[in-house]
Parts: structure tokens; C-alpha cells; sequence
């Protein structure tokens, strides 16, 4: 009975990163979504044709996913590459540029107005990458590049593809992760050089997140939680293919 008393009165912790996740899929799935409604009203003829449509680029993508993962791991190892940094903010810089293009359609009244958006946000994200690095940050940009993902590859592939496509990574995923472990070495590496790869997501936002360091079974710290970009993208590639699906059929308007 004493157990069982001590149990009942030990504080319960609310699940802070783990809900954060679930909001941050949730909205960056619907955000990619929305996207691409405006991609298909700007240019019907960007939806896939057919259920499989793209499934050729499947092992294309896997294919360069894997040498990418390893040809990063091998420059991250032996040598300390400043360009991986700036690498990756210009890829996410460019994302956000293209997605504000689109979304810079429904936001502007005027030319004026719509050029000043798309070129904005892109110069904003990089600049506070650059000299405000911090978690939060990083998120939001990550936020922003995992919809453009999700939203450029969900047009590409049918939904059939994108199912295929989800398999072969969850595969991948696995081996990379529990076999190999190179993701885990991939992972280290992204926050010893602060690459932005990964979102981060403190258990408790008032005492922040201090210095995450990783080990072979993931965060030692137990004050974050630590996601790739790619854990938040891939999935919502499936959401994206199953909506242009519906919105090509009649069944589904956002």
C-alpha cells in the first residue's frame, strides 16, 4: 500500500516534447497540404496522373539518400567543414523561397507586395540561422523545409509510390538506425558542427535544453528529445500524395 501511495503522489510530467512532435506533424502535414491546393489551382497539371506516378524516383531518392548520408558522415569524421553549415542553410533558404512563392499568391495584392514576400522570408530564416542559432530556430526552419519536402515530393509521386516510398525508407530507417547506427553517427555530427538537421524539442521549455550529447541509444540528456527533419517529412509525403489523390478525384477540397 505504501508503494502504491508513493506512486499516486509522485508528480505527474506532462509529455511537453513528446505532444510538441505530434502538434508539429500534424501541422506541417496540413501545411503541405495547403500548398499544394495552391500548386494545383495555380497548375492543375501538377498532379500525379496516377497512382504510381513517380515510382521510378523512389530508388532514385533512396539511392541518393544513402550516399548523401554517407558522404556526409565521412567529411563530418575526418574533417571540420565549415561549407556543411552554410550547405545546409542554403538548402533550407531556397526551400523556403519556393514555398513562399506560392504562398506569396494568396498573401499579395500587388506585384510589389508579392515580390517583397517571397524574397523576405527566405533572407529572414538564413539570417536568423546565421546569427541566432539557437533550438528554436532551427525548428521553425525545419518546419518550413520538412512541409517543402513533403509538398514537392507528394506532388511527384501517386499514392501507391508514396506508399512504396514510405516502406523502402522505414527499411532504411531501420538498419540505418539499429544495425549500422551511421544515423546515430549522422545525428552527432549534425549537432557538433550545428548543422540544421534536426529538430530539437526540450522536455521542459522553462529549464531549456543545455548541451545534448548522444550515445549509441540516443539523447543521454533527458531535458530534450531530438527528431530529423526526414522523421517529419517522409511521413507527411503520404498525407500530401493521399490529398493531390483526392483532390484529382473530387472527394477531397481543401
Amino acid at each position: 500500500m505504501r508503494g502504491g501511495r508513493r506512486k499516486m503522489s509522485e508528480k505527474y510530467e506532462f509529455p511537453v516534447a513528446e505532444v510538441t512532435i505530434l502538434v508539429l506533424f500534424i501541422a506541417s502535414s496540413v501545411f503541405a497540404v495547403y500548398i499544394a491546393s495552391i500548386a494545383l489551382a495555380v497548375q492543375p497539371s501538377v498532379a500525379p496522373s496516377t497512382t504510381t506516378s513517380g515510382l521510378v524516383y523512389v530508388v532514385y531518392y533512396l539511392a541518393a539518400a544513402i550516399v548523401f548520408s554517407a558522404l556526409l558522415i565521412f567529411l563530418g569524421r575526418r574533417f571540420k567543414l565549415n561549407f556543411l553549415k552554410w550547405l545546409f542553410v542554403a538548402m533550407i533558404g531556397l526551400m523556403v523561397f519556393y514555398i513562399w512563392n506560392y504562398l506569396g499568391l494568396v498573401i499579395a495584392d500587388t506585384y510589389a507586395e508579392y515580390y517583397t514576400i517571397i524574397i523576405a522570408a527566405p533572407v529572414i530564416i538564413v539570417l536568423l540561422l546565421i546569427f541566432e542559432n539557437e533550438w528554436y530556430v532551427v525548428d521553425v526552419a525545419g518546419f518550413f523545409l520538412c512541409s517543402g519536402m513533403s509538398f514537392v515530393l507528394g506532388i511527384i509521386l501517386g499514392v501507391w509510390a508514396a506508399v512504396i516510398f514510405l516502406a523502402l525508407f522505414a527499411i532504411y530507417d531501420y538498419i540505418s538506425v539499429y544495425k549500422t547506427k551511421h544515423m546515430i553517427g549522422l545525428a552527432k555530427i549534425a549537432l557538433d558542427r550545428d548543422l540544421p538537421m534536426l529538430f530539437i524539442f526540450p522536455t521542459d521549455f522553462s529549464k531549456g535544453v543545455g548541451k545534448i550529447e548522444i550515445s549509441e541509444d540516443g539523447i543521454s540528456d533527458h531535458r530534450a528529445m531530438a527528431l530529423g527533419f526526414g522523421d517529419v517529412a517522409f511521413p507527411g509525403i503520404m498525407v500530401v500524395a493521399s490529398a493531390m489523390y483526392g483532390m484529382r478525384i473530387g472527394h477531397f477540397v481543401p
